[in-house]
C-alpha cells in the first residue's frame, strides 16, 4: 500500500471523528477571517487618507459647532489651498435598513479641489454646481439602489429637524468607502435649518506636506481663546480618533486569536491522541515490520496536517464567499462598504491550520512510536 493511501485509510478509519474534528477547524479559520479581516479593513481606511487633507473641528466634541465665519479666517493661513465646510446630516432613506450610507453637506466649488481623486464627469460636476438641491452620489450606492442622474432622494431628518429632497445629479468614482457617501449643498442644509450660522468639521487641502504643521498650529492657535476652540489634525488622525473609542483593536483581536487557536489546539489534540491511542498496537507492527521511528512521525502528522487543512481551507474559502454575498454595509450601519479575504490572511489561516495539524499531532505520535514493539503489541488501549 502506497504511503498516500495508508494516510488516507487512516483518516477514514472513523469518519465522524475525522469529520467533527475539521469541522471545528473549518469555524475556527472563519471566525479568525473575519477578526483579521475586520483589522485589515480597518488598516485600508487610514491608509485611503489624503497626506495632504487636514480636519478642523471643535476641540470639544464632534456635536459641537464651529461659527461660519472660522472659514474666512483659516483661507489666510500660507499653506491652506483651499476648504470646504462639511456637516454630517444622519438622515432617514426609505427605512433604518436602507440607511447604509453617509450623507454630508459640502460647498459645491470647493469640494472637488479637496477631493481632487474623485472621477465625475464635467457635465455633471456643472449641474451639481450650479443647482441648490443637486446631491452627487457614490457609485457603489448608486448601483445597490438603482439610483440614475434625474432621481430624487428624500432624507428624513433624524438628528436635524429638516427633511431633504434631492435630486441626483452626478455619479463619481471613488474608492470603496468613499464611494459609499453622497453630498449635497450646505447652503441647501443651513437654508431649511434657517442660517444657524455654523458649520461642522472643515476640511482643508494643503500646499505641501511642510505646510501641515505650521495650518495645525496656526488654525487652532487663532481660536484658542473663544468659545469654540478648534482642533486640528490629519485625515488619517482624525479617522483614528474613530477608531481608537474602540479600544486596542490590534491587542483586542490578538489576544481573541489566541484564545481560539488555544481552545482549538487542545480539543484537535484530544482527537489526535484518541486516533493515535487507538492505534498503538498497529504502530508497534509497523515497526516490527521495518518502518523507523521518522516515517512513523510522518505518517501520523500527515493524517493531522490534512484534516487541519482540509477544515482550514473550507473555514477560509467559506468566510470568502459568505463576505461577498453578505450586505456588510447594511449589516455594519454603513461602518463598512466591503469585508474582503484578502489572499495575505488566506495564507496566514492556512498557515494556522498547518501549525494547529502538526502540533496536536505530535506529541501523541510521538509518545506512540518511543514505545518498544513489545510495550506496544501489549498495549490494551
Amino acid at each position: 500500500m502506497s504511503y498516500p493511501k495508508l494516510v488516507w485509510r487512516n483518516i477514514t478509519r472513523n469518519n465522524r471523528r475525522s469529520i467533527l474534528t475539521a469541522s471545528s477547524i473549518a469555524l475556527t479559520l472563519f471566525v479568525l477571517s473575519a477578526l483579521m479581516t475586520f483589522l485589515s479593513e480597518t488598516e485600508r481606511r487610514l491608509k485611503e487618507s489624503s497626506p495632504l487633507r487636514l480636519v478642523t473641528r471643535h476641540a470639544v466634541s464632534l456635536a459641537n459647532f464651529l461659527p461660519e465665519r472660522y472659514r474666512a479666517q483659516i483661507e489666510k493661513i500660507p499653506g491652506v489651498v483651499v476648504l470646504t465646510p462639511m456637516s454630517w446630516f444622519g438622515g432617514t432613506y426609505i427605512d433604518e435598513a436602507h440607511t447604509d450610507f453617509a450623507q454630508f453637506s459640502c460647498e459645491p466649488r470647493a469640494f472637488f479641489d479637496v477631493y481632487p481623486e474623485f472621477q465625475i464627469s464635467v457635465d455633471e460636476k456643472q449641474s451639481f454646481i450650479r443647482e441648490k438641491t443637486a446631491v452627487i452620489v457614490g457609485r457603489r450606492k448608486a448601483e445597490k439602489y438603482g439610483w440614475n442622474v434625474g432621481d430624487r432622494i428624500h432624507l428624513k431628518g433624524a438628528f436635524y429637524p429638516v427633511d431633504l429632497d434631492l435630486v441626483v445629479r452626478g455619479v463619481f468614482s471613488a474608492n470603496a468607502n468613499e464611494e459609499s457617501v453622497i453630498y449635497f449643498h450646505d447652503s441647501y442644509l443651513k437654508e431649511a435649518l434657517g442660517q444657524p450660522g455654523v458649520d461642522g468639521i472643515y476640511r482643508i487641502r494643503a500646499d505641501s506636506m511642510q505646510s501641515i504643521p505650521r495650518i495645525t498650529e496656526m488654525v487652532d492657535a487663532a481660536f484658542q481663546n473663544t468659545d469654540a476652540p478648534t482642533k486640528t489634525e490629519t485625515e488619517r488622525a482624525f479617522r483614528m480618533g474613530f477608531i481608537s473609542m474602540l479600544g486596542d483593536l490590534s491587542g483586542l483581536i490578538a489576544a481573541i486569536s489566541s484564545a481560539i487557536i488555544f481552545t482549538i489546539l487542545l480539543v484537535t489534540a484530544n482527537a489526535m491522541a484518541m486516533s493515535v491511542r487507538e492505534r498503538t498496537r498497529e504502530i508497534a507492527v509497523l515497526k516490527a515490520l521495518g518502518f523507523n521511528r521518522g516515517k512513523l512521525v510522518g505518517l501520523l502528522i500527515s493524517e493531522g496536517l490534512v484534516i487541519a487543512l482540509a477544515g482550514g481551507l473550507t473555514g477560509l474559502l467559506g468566510a470568502a464567499v459568505s463576505f461577498k454575498f453578505i450586505d456588510i454595509a447594511a449589516l455594519t450601519k454603513g461602518v463598512f462598504q466591503r469585508f474582503e479575504v484578502t489572499a495575505e490572511i488566506l495564507a496566514m489561516g492556512l498557515a494556522i491550520s498547518a501549525l494547529i495539524g502538526v502540533v496536536s499531532f505530535a506529541v501523541p505520535a510521538y509518545r506512540a512510536v518511543s514505545l518498544t514493539v513489545a510495550d506496544g503489541l501489549r498495549h490494551a488501549g
